[in-house]
């Protein structure tokens, strides 16, 4: 990865690694396609890693040894799925914040950290040493539009114990990564990665998970009622998963898989629908049917609508009395 790569990857990523490194004082430079730090202070010592991989997925080495008690935060944009291993000393205890995760094959966990910060108590004398593999939203986003309804649950299985055969391929993997190492290009690190959502995708999307779909289904009947009872006010995909009290990937993969369709593109269809019908069955103005509809702004709605229909609002309005 070069230099540029790294400097334009996404804030999403950023928040994966900066915040930690800045409380441990230790300053990062480029190295191997990376990020490499070292830090030999009187907060803590040791070294941190950190390899984005693509634009969605990030590896995170790091051994640290906290000299003092410290309360550590760690902060996330959006819940994003992890699998790590922990080569800590077994005397340690283990820090994954208040997130559940699932013990899967020998010291290796994984789990689905919510956005937000988590704060940790580390004691003074503690060594932390563990390999990560961070995985955001959109890189299950991503599979799902190139392979609808083959990778169901994916996101999703995080949360549970895998089939050993696939936890314990997981382990060899993870336990291989080391940000940095020769002939660990981003390419062959993200062909591991890759690899092992396939394997874990022919689990997550078994047939007999059925009771799943029951639980879309009814979670998207919620959303389409919420949409239509909030067309002229915010609709962003996180203010309403924040409505429904679920977690944005869950929302948009539920919705897609039931309806064929982005949560976004629905948004938009209904938004003008009910343009339309009131352009053609009532005489306000334009301008407010746009504010009923979700845009402040009537040279937004205007080029929304244009985008939308091939036409202006006002021709649009022309044309359907005409036909009337």
């Amino acid at each position: 990865m070069t230099d540029h790569a790294i400097g334009s990857e996404s804030r999403e990523i950023q928040t994966l690694y900066r915040p930690q490194v800045e409380q441990l004082g230790m300053e990062l430079h480029h190295r191997s396609g990376g990020l490499e730090g070292h830090v030999d202070g009187d907060i803590c010592r040791g070294r941190f890693q950190a390899n984005p991989v693509g634009p969605y997925c990030l590896v995170i080495w790091h051994d640290i040894t906290f000299l003092r008690e410290m309360d550590f935060s760690e902060y996330a944009m959006t819940d994003y799925a992890c699998m790590t291993l922990d080569e800590s000393p077994a005397s340690n205890p283990v820090f994954y914040g208040v997130q559940p995760c699932t013990m899967q094959e020998g010291n290796m966990v994984s789990l689905v950290q919510q956005a937000g910060s988590v704060t940790n108590r580390i004691p003074a004398g503690s060594r932390s040493r563990t390999r990560s593999i961070c995985i955001l939203p959109d890189y299950f986003m991503e599979l799902e539009n190139q392979w609808p309804g083959q990778v169901k649950g994916l996101f999703d299985a995080f949360r549970q114990p895998w089939p050993s055969d696939i936890a314990l391929a997981a382990l060899t993997a993870i336990s291989k990564l080391f940000p940095g190492r020769p002939g660990q290009t981003e390419f062959l690190i993200k062909a591991h990665i890759d690899l092992l959502m396939a394997m874990l995708a022919q689990v997550s999307s078994a047939p007999e998970q059925s009771h799943e779909s029951s639980h879309d289904h009814d979670l998207v009947q919620q959303v389409k009622t919420h949409i239509q009872s909030h067309l002229g006010g915010d609709l962003s995909i996180d203010q309403i998963a924040q409505s429904l009290y679920v977690g944005r990937t869950r929302l948009c993969l539920a919705f897609r898989r039931q309806t064929g369709t982005s949560l976004a593109r629905y948004i938009r269809e209904q938004r003008m629908d009910q343009a339309r019908l009131l352009l053609s069955s009532t005489t306000e103005d334009i301008a407010r049917i746009g504010r009923r509809v979700g845009y402040t702004r009537p040279s937004s709605f205007s080029a929304a609508f244009t985008r939308e229909t091939g036409v202006a609002p006002n021709t649009w309005r022309e044309q359907s009395n005409r036909v009337r």
